[in-house]
């Protein structure tokens, strides 16, 4: 196309130099240079139909390469990516932002997938517990003593799967954002203390030492007592765990450095985290032992998630420390509410 233009505008030179030199017609002359006009019109026009076409074709074809992929991709290959040939910036910059979602899918696919096992598992063995006690029991005539040993044994199995329930209902509606923290004026040295006295027990038992300390913290403080007060029984109930006889377990409340809000450490004297481990103490169901048995006082599995859920709600974030073989460490910051 490009050749005919020449062409033509070359006719056009060709048709004025003949005119002046040879005194052709005026009538000739403007017959002559409506038609190398006319040619020069259409050669143009078909040169920039085929150059858009050309361009426009070479810009689609890449969507197209895309399109195609990303609509094989379905729940059960979402391992697949997009390797569209795209060779300008943008493009390649889609297909990028495209896979990256894909990962983000994927993960999110296969946590939810080990969340449902986890699950099955965690509500297998309470009600095979149950299942077993009853059944031995109806075996054979018993005393009254013994029916009321496993109906006991059956409420905390029973206590078991309801906290476990509560617990999977508030991590999941706050991962879907249908929950929030309804923070009212809260009397923290109080809501703490209580809690720290309800174990007072639980401690000298073990012989536990405690340490309580509240430094520079207002007295009252605007969070969800409710929410909280779990958060802290999560952490307690963690650090008991994790705590030999004779070891120490120290609570400290005192506002976040250099910010507007609440600080709660809990430290115990346990053995330590690995640092392998540290990445993952928030995740649902994740345990060290790699057994995943449960003892009497193993929790849900679902504690230290619960505590970085609340925090979450509050706006704030959880963070674990660990020297391994001496001490575990767990800060949580809630933030204070912004300003109306």
């Amino acid at each position: 196309m490009a050749a005919g233009l020449l062409l033509a505008t070359g006719a056009f030179y060709w048709s004025a130099s003949r005119a002046l030199q040879e005194s052709v017609p005026a009538a000739a002359l403007e017959s002559d240079l409506l038609l190398v006009l006319a040619a020069i019109v259409v050669a143009g026009t078909a040169a920039t139909l085929m150059g858009a076409w050309h361009f426009t074709s070479s810009a689609v074809r890449p969507v197209a390469e895309i399109t195609e992929l990303a609509t094989r991709i379905e729940t059960g290959t979402l391992d697949q990516r997009i390797l569209a040939h795209a060779d300008t910036q943008e493009y390649e910059g889609l297909v990028a932002v495209l896979n990256r979602m894909l990962e983000r899918l994927e993960r999110g696919f296969a946590a939810q997938r080990r969340l449902t096992a986890d699950v099955s598992h965690e509500l297998r063995t309470p009600l095979t517990a149950l299942r077993g006690e009853i059944e031995v029991a109806l075996r054979s005539p018993r005393t009254q003593r013994e029916y009321e040993q496993v109906l006991r044994s059956g409420l905390e199995e029973i206590d078991h799967l309801t906290e476990l329930s509560e617990d999977l209902l508030l991590v999941t509606r706050a991962e879907a954002r249908l929950v929030s923290a309804n923070r009212v004026v809260t009397d923290i040295d109080q809501l703490v203390g209580d809690r720290l006295d309800r174990l007072r027990k639980t401690f000298e038992e073990r012989d536990l030492k405690l340490e309580r300390a509240f430094d520079g913290v207002q007295p009252t403080v605007m969070i969800d007592p409710e929410l909280f007060t779990k958060l802290l029984d999560h952490l307690l109930d963690n650090a008991l765990q994790s705590t030999p006889a004779g070891g120490k377990i120290a609570v400290r409340v005192g506002p976040i450095p250099a910010g507007a809000g609440l600080r709660l450490a809990i430290e115990n004297s346990g053995p330590g985290i690995t640092t392998d481990d540290l990445p993952h103490m928030f995740e649902p169901f994740y345990r060290i032992d790699p057994a995943r048995t449960r003892t009497a006082h193993s929790g849900t599995g679902l504690g230290l998630a619960v505590v970085a859920t609340v925090a979450n709600l509050h706006g704030g974030l959880a963070r674990v420390s660990s020297n391994p073989g001496k001490s575990t460490r767990f800060e949580i910051d809630i933030p204070a509410p912004p300003a109306n």
